[in-house]
């Protein structure tokens, strides 16, 4: 209730923002200065309500449940990727020359919070990989949980852990960015044994190794 909150005033906040940097676009209403000032004031505002989002989803991460932190490099790159662009937004309508300028700290302010909260993620561990009793929780921008009985074969290539369902669609989990690689092993071995998930015989063979010590 409080994220659902947290998130529709955020969103509300933004979106006035907008409106008035564009209106005071064409009518002129505030100096500079005075639309500087308003925008850095809702922007803390807009940063705060984002930070208490992320915290209030950390509260329910924090379940008596062991947690693998997970942070892949399609994750940051897709977070180092947006925060650039709109850095770049933000430069091309400073160096713009005309009044549209005024938007540029929208821009800024965005990057800001994306770059505070991913670090937030990353310092608390919130891109995680969960192992519960009859499904798997991963953790990224949302929650997905995929269940033993949605997966039609588990494969294991490559230091790669493919979660094939059955509607076809594939999520997988590279051993290289869990720190834990070898409890992490043993944990999804009785998971997917325990849930008699069909994996591959060779791929089966190689996660019993492992969860058994003959890496």
């Amino acid at each position: 209730m409080h994220s659902a909150i947290s998130s529709i005033g955020k969103n509300l906040i933004l979106l006035g923002l907008l409106a008035l940097s564009a209106i005071n676009f064409l009518y002129g209403w505030f100096s500079w200065k005075d639309l500087l000032i308003i925008q850095s004031l809702t922007g803390l505002a807009y940063i705060f309500l984002s930070c208490y989002e992320f915290l209030n989803a950390q509260y329910k991460a924090m379940l008596p449940v062991k947690r693998y932190p997970y942070f892949n490099n399609s994750y940051i790159m897709f977070k180092v990727l947006k925060i650039c662009v709109f850095l770049s937004f933000a430069s091309i309508l400073y160096l713009s020359g005309t009044r549209i300028k005024y938007l540029y700290p929208i821009c800024i302010i965005i990057a800001l919070t994306e770059t505070i909260v991913t670090f937030l993620k990353y310092r608390r561990a919130l891109c995680f990989v969960s192992i519960y009793a009859n499904y798997i929780l991963f953790s990224a921008d949302k929650l997905s949980r995929v269940f033993a009985s949605e997966i039609e074969l588990v494969e294991f290539r490559h230091d790669i852990l493919y979660f094939v369902k059955k509607d076809k669609k594939a999520l997988q989990v590279k051993m290289v960015h869990i720190e834990e690689r070898d409890v992490f092993m043993k944990s999804i071995n009785e998971w997917l044994t325990r849930n008699k998930v069909q994996m591959g015989e060779e791929s089966g063979q190689k996660l019993r190794d492992i969860a058994q010590g003959r890496d």
